[in-house]
């Protein structure tokens, strides 16, 4: 990538003091990660103006990966990058709106710039973020939940496409092995895959304040189903990556619009809780694991997974958190369709953290091969049907340190 040259009207010490500025605010307050990464690349673009940082210089020296990381599997720098575009969009349409000084990281760069702000102008970035959501107080918890959702989902059709549209060209022409191996059913069959996405069913607008449809209470007419979890959009980017490696290019399906008629001959990756997605709810293969909607009892608002064979030192239940969500667990199971050539494969967590961190585990080669280990299978041997329960750990928004915690065979009966 090629390196922004900034305005060089601005002195360091100006620039160093706008960025601290930005630092203390509510915004960037809670986000470790945004704050290192955000002064790495200020300091970087101040002592070595021109010269774009490596992705691979990211994940290492500030997030922490390691040496072995590879930015065709991970896309972690991708993620936070973008996470840090849109937080700086917040912080200069909230506490920096009336500030001198603008900090940027342009898009498709590892690389801060910084110019005045022109009075009055109109900050570029605002289109890309949700409005702001009045809720009533009734119904708290719930509400406060969908107001979350409002302001974190996006259109995720849209959006996944973008991501692969910008990802894409830097895959690598061949994945590894194990990789590979895990996603045979797929890429041998000569139809394309069917990627189904959750898409939440809401009543109103981002205007007017969303909540949660109620069945058989609001009218069908009233739905509003264009909202997916922001980590549903980015499984179903790396998903698309995937595919893309191997010169395919999957068929993308909000939930509520597949079919069965489809759905049996083709093999089918549900992306997402299943409380976001009707026909993964409608769909009852699972033998070791059932969710529990965060609209039932016990713990109501509280999403968790069943474990419905615990075995000693297992919980029955394992409970999804509240905000702000420091950890999540999902489930990754990989089950016949009803064409005996087809596979169904199951990415769904308890929110969309989950749901992002099941799909990286199925796309890198460490963390599969722990599963194949799990599984009693040789490193990129075939693997029998499965159900597996994840947790994972959430720092600054982003999944983390996936790790298994229960693996079954499927059965078949």
């Amino acid at each position: 990538m090629q390196g922004h040259v900034p305005d060089g009207s601005l002195s360091a010490a100006v620039v160093r003091e706008q960025v601290e500025k930005i630092l203390q605010s509510g915004e960037f307050s809670s986000s470790e990660v945004l704050r290192n990464l955000l002064t790495f690349l200020t300091n970087h673009s101040l002592d070595r103006p021109g010269e774009a940082v490596k992705e691979y210089e990211l994940a290492v020296g500030v997030l922490g990966r390691a040496e072995s990381f590879d930015p065709r599997l991970d896309s972690a720098v991708r993620v936070h990058t973008a996470r840090l575009r849109a937080k700086l969009a917040e912080y200069y349409m909230s506490e920096g709106l009336d500030d001198a000084v603008l900090i940027e990281v342009p898009k498709g760069s590892y690389h801060a710039i910084w110019r005045r702000k022109a009075d009055g102008a109109a900050h570029h970035e605002a289109a890309v973020l949700p409005e702001p959501v009045s809720l009533p107080a009734r119904g708290a918890p719930i509400l406060a939940k969908a107001r979350w959702f409002a302001l974190g989902f996006v259109a995720a059709g849209l959006m996944a496409w973008a991501l692969v549209a910008v990802w894409a060209p830097v895959r690598a022409a061949r994945l590894p092995l194990t990789v590979e191996r895990f996603w045979q059913p797929f890429l041998q069959s000569q139809d394309p895959p069917i990627v189904v996405f959750s898409n939440h069913r809401f009543v109103g607008s981002s205007a007017t304040g969303l909540r949660y449809f109620r069945e058989g209470v609001d009218p069908p007419g009233d739905i509003n189903d264009t909202y997916s979890g922001t980590g549903t959009v980015m499984a179903v980017a790396e998903l698309s990556n995937l595919f893309a490696v191997s010169g395919r290019q999957p068929r993308l399906k909000r939930a509520e619009l597949l079919t069965w008629d489809e759905a049996q001959d083709a093999n089918v990756i549900f992306v997402g809780a299943p409380e976001a997605n009707s026909r993964l709810r409608e769909l009852t293969p699972l033998q070791q694991f059932a969710f529990k909607s965060s609209h039932e009892e016990p713990r109501f608002g509280e999403g968790a997974i069943i474990n419905l064979h615990p075995r000693p030192g297992e919980q029955p239940i394992y409970y999804g958190p509240g905000r702000p969500f420091p950890y999540d667990y999902a489930v990754i199971a990989m089950l016949p369709n009803l064409h005996p050539e087809r596979k169904v494969l199951i990415l769904a967590g308890t929110n969309t953290y989950g749901c992002q961190a099941a799909t990286e585990l199925v796309t890198r080669n460490d963390l599969l091969t722990d599963l194949y280990t799990r599984l009693g299978v040789p490193k990129g041997g075939r693997l029998p049907d499965f159900e597996a329960l994840l947790k994972v750990n959430i720092s600054g928004g982003v999944p983390i340190q996936p790790q298994i915690l229960i693996v079954r065979r499927h059965t078949g009966h």
